[in-house]
């Protein structure tokens, strides 16, 4: 254990504060396990019958003995709570990252008697350490208290001098006591059957999900077996299967909860969820919340990531619940607002430098974080992959999930920079390319969407900043810090450069969810335009692909080199948008407080709304203006290219005709009758039979809408003339009485009247209807 280098030595004499008994009554030479062996107690009483006023100096020890003390034995489990004797075990008490060393003086003061109570579980026999772990309540509790709040090998670095030393010291001890609860076998005079071992460990809380992945997290990089031999008795034990997968996916709801919920911390406008142990964003900035909350999202990932060590059930998980695509954007939101929070220079950093430089390196611990997780998701796709060689058809399920998780990370250019510099996107395309038969385009497309990003430089220069000293490393996240989208100068000379940031502003402004519909159709149109052939539908999938950069999608059409999955898409596809919502739809109304009532029945009554609403009309009046007088459904003097005349008042005059802007048609009616007083008396004649004719025109349209009672007469006239000199006979349908008989020609007439029924009225509406309309009777 050369891991904890330090002041304080494990292996010290024990201390001189706490005496700590330790017995020796365990005897197995059978070697049987511990739960099959009984041991003989032995144990001193005082006498009743003691003699009294007796000289006690001048007894020796074994008279004395015998004289007060009655020796009595008894035959007892080698499991029972008599052998113990009593005991006072120490809790640990933590470390709070947020206060100066200063202020945690206890932390030094407390964890030495836990120290010691460690050092009482490691010294005391197998017997006696049963015996404590399974009748002594405040061994649970002791050991607990650690699990609870420890200090992570990423928090280690915070730690000064002598605070570094003694939880070193612990750090190791705990490893010591956990050690021995989990070595069933120690020797073969001392051994306890592994399932009931294991069962108490259970009963009394030291190992379940949550504690499995602290320890690994505190001692994978230490001692790995040690991990894997507590991984192996968990995960392995076949007895609860159905109780741990629901253990494992109670512990991944937990963890989404807990990124929501602070992302509901940062980010405004969002629902904001209760919990305990991250308090509500104070008005004013505090940088000991943003240290809270950085430190818990940074455990939460930690704990998170430790899960998918051991088994692929966690992962599976994931990706029912859709995790692995939403933690690229809950990426960027999370870390975009904490740098907006934090800011440049910020005055509460002034006097407590360590703790922003704390705040910073918690960022860099808890990015690196989420990008190991994304990647044990991609791992996830990549090993089922390759298992699945030979079987096409879940290959293809599992490169499916790898695509569709890297153009999910694609969406998030802050998040997709960070990963690839971490592990290689090629690396893995040609480990998917090796084994299948995926058409490289696909792969390739991935990669220059990666080459072409912006910050692909800027990532370069901080990774090789990163190889040299942190004293600066405020510095670092300053320059890479997720920003929004910067507007460049560029010169009003350079239109392709200038279009080309236009586009990329355009996909950032999609990505970060601000698009609308009319850049969405503006693009759709410039398309459509070159290619007249294709959709919208299909032109918004290819746009889509390419991150609504409409550059890229003309450019690929030319060049036929469009992804395989648009060739099955039609080329003349419809879209249809979503459907808005209605403007007129009443918002939920929020409210504080007791849900607001309804009006009662005296306020009903009492509501002078409509007569203010009258009051209103009353006093305001109606302007009236006969400006359009003749401007509604029936006007048609426009469709003409003769003026309908108009009748005119009785009694206008010149002056009235001046008010009121003149009839519209009376100028032109007066200059036919000029022209008409001109010809001569021959013409005349004639012209007068044009204009009875003209006037039967001018009647019809005039007449737009003809009298009912004309038509019907007319209708009848031309009725009666088509069937003028036909008699038509009487259909004889009733036929002689029931029981005589009927004669042919009733029962033809019976029939020819049931086939002519309607089926769905007693006549035929639609024919007339028509007729009617047609003509204008009934309105359109």
């Amino acid at each position: 254990m050369n891991d904890f280098p330090g002041k304080l030595d494990c292996n010290r004499e024990e201390s001189v504060n706490l005496n700590y008994q330790y017995i020796s009554a365990f005897k197995n030479p059978g070697k049987l396990p511990i739960t099959q062996i009984h041991l003989e107690r032995v144990w001193f009483e005082l006498k009743k019958n003691a003699p009294k006023n007796e000289d006690i100096s001048k007894v020796s020890k074994e008279e004395f003995e015998k004289r007060y003390y009655e020796r009595k034995t008894e035959i007892i489990p080698a499991l029972d709570q008599r052998w113990l004797p009593k005991l006072v075990l120490y809790p640990f008490e933590p470390y709070n990252f947020a206060s100066p060393d200063e202020e945690n003086s206890n932390f030094i003061v407390k964890n030495v008697d836990f120290s010691d109570t460690l050092d009482y579980f490691s010294k005391c026999d197998f017997h006696q350490f049963w015996c404590s772990v399974i009748f002594e309540n405040s061994s649970a509790v002791s050991l607990r208290s650690f699990l609870l709040n420890p200090i992570f090998p990423y928090q280690m670095k915070h730690l000064n001098g002598e605070f570094s030393d003694l939880y070193r010291v612990i750090l190791e001890k705990f490893l010591l006591v956990y050690k021995r609860l989990i070595k069933f076998d120690f020797s073969e005079t001392e051994n306890i059957p592994e399932k009931y071992g294991l069962e108490v460990l259970k009963k009394r809380q030291l190992i379940n999900l949550p504690i499995v992945n602290t320890l690994t997290l505190l001692y994978k990089t230490i001692d790995g077996d040690f991990a894997n031999r507590l991984a192996y008795l968990y995960f392995d034990d076949v007895s609860e299967i159905d109780f741990r997968s629901k253990e494992i996916e109670r512990s991944i709801e937990q963890s989404i909860m807990t990124l929501r919920i602070i992302e509901g911390r940062l980010t405004p406008n969002h629902p904001q969820i209760p919990h305990p142990s991250i308090p509500p964003k104070p008005l004013q900035f505090d940088p000991e919340w943003v240290q809270l909350t950085v430190d818990y999202l940074l455990h939460n990932m930690a704990l998170f990531n430790s899960l998918f060590r051991f088994s692929e059930r966690p992962v599976g998980v994931c990706f029912d619940k859709q995790l692995p695509f939403e933690l690229p954007r809950t990426y960027v939101a999370i870390y975009r607002a904490i740098y907006e929070l934090i800011g440049d220079d910020r005055e509460e950093f002034e006097q407590a430098d360590w703790l922003k430089w704390r705040i910073f390196d918690s960022i860099r611990a808890g990015r690196e974080e989420f990008v190991d997780c994304f990647h044990s998701f991609v791992s996830y796709c990549l090993d089922e992959t390759l298992e699945n060689v030979g079987d096409d058809k879940k290959q293809e399920q599992s490169v499916e999930m790898y695509l569709k998780l890297l153009n999910a990370a694609l969406d998030e250019e802050f998040f997709i920079s960070d990963y690839d510099a971490k592990y290689s996107v090629a690396n893995s395309n040609e480990i998917i390319e090796s084994c299948t038969a995926l058409d490289s385009t696909r792969t390739e497309f991935i990669i220059s969407c990666i080459n072409k990003l912006p910050r692909r430089k800027i990532l370069h220069e901080f990774s090789e900043f990163s190889k040299s000293k942190l004293e600066k490393i405020e510095e670092i996240f300053k320059k890479f810090k997720p920003v929004d989208n910067a507007k460049e100068k560029v010169n009003d000379y350079d239109e392709p450069e200038k279009r080309r940031e236009s586009s990329h502003g355009d996909d950032e402004r999609v990505q970060e969810g601000r698009v609308d519909d009319e850049m969405i159709e503006e693009k759709i149109r410039e398309i459509m335009a070159l290619f007249p052939h294709f959709g919208d539908g299909f032109a918004l999938q290819c746009l889509q692909c390419y991150n609504f950069n409409e550059i890229q999608v003309i450019n690929a059409v030319l060049e036929e080199n469009l992804p395989p999955h648009l060739y099955e898409i039609p080329f003349d596809s419809v879209r249809i948008p979503p459907e808005k919502p209605d403007e007129n739809d009443k918002k939920l109304t929020e409210y504080r407080g007791k849900k607001q009532s309804y009006d009662d029945a005296l306020t009903l009554l009492d509501d002078k709304k409509d007569i203010a609403e009258l009051k209103k009309f009353v006093l305001e009046g109606v302007q009236y203006s006969d400006d359009y007088l003749y401007d509604d459904e029936y006007d048609d003097r426009d469709d003409d290219d003769m003026p309908i005349k108009v009748a005119d008042d009785h009694h206008h005059t010149a002056e009235r005709d001046d008010e009121n802007g003149g009839n519209p048609n009376r100028k032109y009616w007066k200059k036919m009758a000029e022209n008409s007083s001109d010809s001569d008396d021959d013409d005349e004649d004639d012209g007068n039979g044009a204009e009875a004719g003209n006037s039967n025109n001018d009647g019809k349209r005039r007449n737009f809408c003809e009298d009912p009672a004309v038509l019907r007469a007319r209708r009848e006239a031309k009725f009666q003339a088509e069937n003028r000199g036909v008699r038509r006979e009487k259909k004889n349908l009733a036929g002689k009485p029931k029981g005589q008989g009927q004669d042919k020609e009733v029962l033809k007439e019976r029939d020819r009247k049931n086939t002519a029924k309607s089926s769905r009225a007693n006549h035929n509406r639609k024919v007339g209807a028509s007729w009617k309309r047609n003509r204008g009777m009934l309105p359109m």
